[in-house]
């Protein structure tokens, strides 16, 4: 099932589209006019409409079956990166529903349950776990969406996975995760800078 969030009224329906199959550990994307779920044990894409929130299974799919993977958003591109503990990025153009694999857009290394936030300009994949870092990641990937390229940027505070990620336009924030604790800790990524700091205020309890 989609749960709608009405974001006027905070109210939560459910509207009568469904995903094409029951998933789990999926990713989305989604462009000014469609959302797209991508991976969750399989590699199909469901595309949700806006307009007429009805839902199709476009041609593109992922590169392979995937779980555990996050994704970000560009302008024209959506981009499904790691995931079944694997590095690759899977790129969706939004204007031609083709997907690709550029070949300088890859994790510097293969890890799911990691989560992903943006800017404007770059996207971030920070946190995971994979044969590289077995308890946990600390390390958060740059996306550049102009040239595609990846390279490191400053860690996140702790080795964290199963973590969640959101932005504003000035920050992004990775929250919650685990390793062998259950964390509360708020990281904030400052997109000018390109600093972590730990804000003082943390969720309400471990998650």
């Amino acid at each position: 099932t989609i749960d709608r969030l009405d974001f006027s009224t905070e109210t939560v329906s459910v509207p009568t589209p469904k995903l094409s199959t029951a998933k789990s550990s999926l990713a989305a994307v989604s462009s000014s006019s469609y959302g797209y779920f991508g991976g969750g044990y399989v590699s199909t894409i469901d595309r949700l409409d806006f307009s007429t929130e009805t839902r199709t299974t476009p041609t593109p799919k992922l590169s392979q079956a995937k779980f555990d993977l996050a994704a970000v958003s560009s302008s024209s591109y959506g981009y499904f990166g790691g995931g079944s503990g694997v590095c690759t990025i899977d790129r969706l153009d939004f204007s031609t529903e083709t997907r690709t694999t550029p070949p300088t857009s890859q994790l510097s290394s293969a890890r799911r349950n990691l989560a992903a936030t943006s800017s404007s300009s770059y996207g971030y994949f920070g946190g995971g776990i994979g044969p590289v870092n077995p308890t946990g990641s600390s390390g958060i990937d740059r996306l550049d969406f102009l040239t595609e390229t990846v390279t490191t940027s400053s860690p996140i505070v702790t080795l964290k996975y199963e973590l969640a990620a959101v932005s504003s336009s000035s920050y992004g924030y990775f929250a919650g995760g685990r390793n062998i604790s259950i964390f509360n800790t708020i990281a904030r990524l400052d997109f000018s800078t390109e600093t972590v700091t730990a804000p003082s205020r943390s969720l309400t309890q471990t998650k």
